[in-house]
């Protein structure tokens, strides 16, 4: 019997502001990247990391930590940290497709950046998808 393959991705859910303030988010930001660098930069076995979907969380972190700057863009170029496609995690019930649009084309470019920008339309915060998401997603292609 072929023993199954686990794929793990690490990945987090960053709220920028929910039920601390956001600096204290931010604090733990700072504590979180700082390590998510660290381990990359240490150990190739730790392939790569995924920041959520979004692009503003490396905005408030280097506002915090600029001496990172350029190891952040390695890791992005790298392929090791993956960002994007969104500026911030939308929820899309409660914005217009107009703002969705904004956000991806504003996320795609603050993103871009950095190094590369994921290509997956990814949410991990959703209470289910406006019925626009596909044609949205379409015009990123």
């Amino acid at each position: 019997m072929r023993r199954p393959k686990l794929i793990m991705i690490s990945h987090t859910h960053w709220d920028r502001e929910w039920y601390y303030t956001f600096d204290k988010f931010r604090y733990r930001l700072v504590r979180c990247l700082d390590a998510v660098l660290d381990i990359l930069s240490r150990d190739r076995r730790f392939h790569s990391f995924t920041l959520d979907g979004q692009v503003a969380p490396l905005d408030d972190y280097l506002e915090l930590r600029p001496e990172r700057a350029e190891e952040v863009r390695r890791r992005v170029r790298e392929g090791r940290l993956i960002i994007g496609p969104w500026y911030v995690q939308p929820d899309e019930f409660l914005v217009g497709e107009e703002s969705l649009v904004r956000n991806l084309l504003y996320g795609r470019l603050r993103g871009s950046e950095y190094g590369r920008v994921m290509r997956v339309g990814y949410l991990p915060d959703t209470f289910g998808h406006t019925a626009q998401l596909p044609q949205i997603l379409r015009g990123f292609n």
